[in-house]
């Protein structure tokens, strides 16, 4: 969250603008290598408590050869010198993604938090010693070092998870796990598919802004995981009594938690980035992200009802929704209030056919 604040600072928009079509791709890139790892292992740990280091290691050398193939995309794509960079960063990721199930299910928040701090402090310091001197590539090499120390640590601190009698390649994994890789690449879209849209229609500090914005926003949006991931194996076993009071609690947290955030937003963007919006864009803001607040325990409960392909279903439409409206509202000169408008229609969208299912399906 404080690196585009920090590239922006010491060097300018247009460096991070640029960045940002490296850092879609890489992404983008991590969504698939991931295949909905974290949803799948949360749910198998669950039902097969003394089968966690099978299902671990088996899942990390299935997924494997995506790191592979995505890194050879990248020498491809990028010129070789930063393809390897980028190999670096995917690598790192890779590692730090394939323990997230483990962070949830043993609860090491609190090791997660000493990675965190340890790795951006690394990151805090070669950038500080170079800060005159950052451009794109420069950026990139820090940025992809940052993440491949953060994956280290985040891999020592569960190496023991980890067996090699059990390393074994497993084809079907991919099959099984697909509707949550589904969830997963929806899930990046409809979070994203407005910032590509931006990168390919704006110019690149119009990017660099609409990124920061995007990230702030979704964040926002995130704390709703973390209020209830801590609990996510208690409300996978719990009853629907249990799940009906989650759900109130986060609706009424939202009603505290998005104002306030909207309020640190907008004095981030008007004192840190120099740009000022109507209070017609901070009430998109919120459309945009309460919604979150009101469904998310709806999907989990989808999930533990095994029905992964309704939310498939509504998200898929949600995507479609933020890439045609959002595109329309760019193309018709609305600007970056254009955008967040039509990434809000599709999450109103979302939310009533969530609840509507909620109500006559389940």
């Amino acid at each position: 969250m404080a690196i585009p604040f920090l590239v922006i600072h010491y060097s300018s928009k247009e460096v991070w603008g640029s960045f940002v079509s490296i850092l879609l791709f890489t992404l983008f890139a991590l969504q698939i290598i991931n295949w909905g790892n974290k949803e799948y292992l949360l749910r198998e740990f669950s039902k097969y408590p003394s089968k966690i280091n099978q299902n671990f290691s088996e899942n990390m050398i299935t997924r494997l050869p995506l790191v592979v193939c995505f890194s050879i995309v990248g020498f491809v794509i990028f010129p070789i010198y930063f393809g390897f960079w980028i190999m670096i960063w995917i690598i790192g990721r890779y590692f730090n993604h394939s323990v997230e199930s483990l962070i949830l299910y043993q609860k090491k928040f609190k090791s997660s938090l000493v990675i965190e701090f340890m790795s951006f402090a690394l990151f805090g310091l070669f950038f500080f010693f170079l800060r005159s001197k950052v451009d794109v590539y420069l950026l990139l090499i820090i940025y992809s070092s940052y993440q491949f120390i953060k994956g280290f640590l985040y891999f020592v601190l569960f190496k023991k998870y980890l067996s090699f009698q059990k390393l074994i390649f497993n084809i079907g994994y991919f099959k099984v796990s697909f509707s949550f890789f589904l969830l997963s690449i929806l899930g990046f879209l409809g979070s994203k598919i407005d910032v590509c849209i931006t990168d390919y229609f704006g110019n690149k500090t119009i990017t660099a802004e609409y990124q920061i914005i995007n990230s702030l926003l979704v964040f926002t949006m995130s704390i709703t995981s973390f209020i209830y991931a801590p609990f996510t194996k208690m409300i996978y076993r719990n009853n629907d009594d249990v799940m009906h009071k989650s759900k109130k609690t986060l609706t009424f947290l939202g009603l505290i938690i998005v104002p306030a955030s909207l309020l640190v937003i907008y004095l981030i963007l008007k004192y840190y980035l120099k740009t000022n919006f109507s209070i017609v864009f901070y009430l998109i803001a919120f459309i945009y992200v309460y919604p979150s607040y009101l469904f998310c325990l709806d999907i989990v409960n989808l999930f533990k009802q095994h029905k992964e392909k309704i939310v498939v279903l509504f998200l898929f439409i949600g995507v479609v929704l933020t890439a045609v409206l959002s595109s329309l509202f760019l193309y018709l000169d609305y600007g970056i209030i254009g955008v967040l408008l039509g990434s809000a229609i599709a999450q109103l969208t979302i939310l009533i056919l969530f609840k509507l299912t909620n109500k006559y399906v389940l």
